[in-house]
């Protein structure tokens, strides 16, 4: 199972389309990068989980994974939802053009499931307004 390409076909497009915007906003990943402590700046933070991962297949040249992604798109509060719904819109296109990938050879082809979200929240304690997406995934190692 290869766990980094699994990660790698989720993370990348969602890099991708945030560095793309004007101006770029910063995405964080599980154990790669930290928040700045004390920022006030936007930023995107993604958590992508591994639920099964030994699925049993008809055939043994295939692994299927199932997991989970977590979306957080973090803006600066008493400046209304705009901007983080325009975020969180980047985030879920990125989702959804997974899902319109046509199924390569080799490689990880890459599902994912309902979009639960947006959700919103701020607390008095955080300098951010906090939307959230989540989904499942199913992600199939074809190597």
């Amino acid at each position: 199972m290869n766990y980094q390409a699994i990660r790698a076909a989720v993370e990348s497009p969602l890099l991708t389309a945030f560095n793309n915007l004007d101006p770029a906003v910063p995405v964080y990943f599980d154990n790669i990068t930290a928040v700045p402590p004390n920022t006030t700046t936007e930023y995107v933070r993604v958590n992508v989980t591994f639920g099964i991962t030994n699925e049993p297949t008809l055939v043994t040249s295939v692994d299927n994974v199932r997991g989970a992604i977590v979306i957080r798109v973090f803006t600066e509060k008493g400046r209304g939802p705009a901007r983080n719904q325009q975020l969180i819109n980047t985030a879920v296109t990125v989702l959804n053009t997974l899902n319109d990938t046509g199924k390569p050879s080799t490689g990880v082809f890459f599902r994912v499931g309902d979009i639960n979200g947006p959700s919103f929240s701020a607390t008095d304690q955080s300098p951010h307004f906090v939307g959230r997406i989540d989904t499942g995934y199913v992600a199939t190692d074809l190597s």
